[in-house]
């Protein structure tokens, strides 16, 4: 038993010492990110190599930087990440509700022409700490506007080059 007591004293200190370090991303977030790349090389691109499973530490992945002390993704950055020669595409926004510390997400130039129906922009208002939104060079109408204008952490919108016509009312 004093063996087990000194091994255990060793490990507390050992761990009190060094505090809490976590060894890559969640194991939830790790699975969507590999939905989310599935999604944007649908139907056959070979986008974002370094996205594996074989590499469980998705915080060292192309794009993504997570919180040191916690894990969590807190930026995607996805610009031009979809082969533009497969075309037009719907992005589901359900697949980014894992990420409940993302603050940055730059999905420029990836030929998004919409919302999957029924997990679409909506979803995109489940993301409360997202402040910085990069979605120029896609395909999006005026309905973009509905969805994100109800973010509600939002500081910076990037919409340039999309199919945005006529005048909008800008809101705060």
């Amino acid at each position: 038993m004093g063996l087990f007591l000194q091994v255990l004293t060793v490990l507390v200190i050992t761990v009190s010492l060094q505090g809490w370090v976590p060894r890559g991303c969640l194991e939830e977030e790790r699975i969507a990110l590999l939905h989310l790349k599935d999604s944007l090389n649908y139907p056959n691109g070979t986008s974002l190599p370094s996205w594996r499973i074989a590499h469980a530490n998705c915080c060292d992945w192309e794009g993504i930087e997570c919180n040191s002390s916690t894990g969590r993704v807190t930026v995607l950055y996805l610009w031009s990440a979809r082969n533009r020669e497969l075309g037009d595409w719907y992005l589901n926004v359900s697949l980014f509700l894992p990420f409940q510390q993302l603050n940055y997400l730059s999905l420029s130039d990836n030929r998004i022409a919409g919302w999957v129906e029924k997990k679409g922009g909506y979803e995109l208002q489940k993301l409360s700490n997202l402040e910085y939104l990069y979605l120029e060079d896609n395909s999006f109408n005026n309905s973009i506007l509905s969805f994100v204008e109800g973010l509600p952490s939002l500081k910076s919108l990037y919409l340039g080059y999309n199919r945005l016509e006529g005048s909008i009312d800008l809101k705060g």
